[in-house]
């Protein structure tokens, strides 16, 4: 038991250094901050992933 845990200490120090590494790489974060405002704004705009907009309407909503 103590191997397992001891092994997966490890797998969490590696993937921690892994994100530390691409947080302080320019081009990632730059990356990162492009997908992030591509999502919100087709979130924003009804936008699904295949292209087309979303028609759904809220149920229960009268104006």
């Amino acid at each position: 038991m103590m191997i397992e845990h001891a092994g997966l200490s490890e797998m969490n120090a590696q993937k921690l250094e892994t994100l530390r590494q691409c947080i302080n790489d320019d081009n990632y974060l730059h990356a990162a901050i492009q997908r992030l405002a591509l999502i919100m704004s087709n979130e924003l705009m009804g936008i699904n992933s295949k292209g087309g907009r979303d028609e759904q309407r809220r149920k229960g909503r009268k104006s």
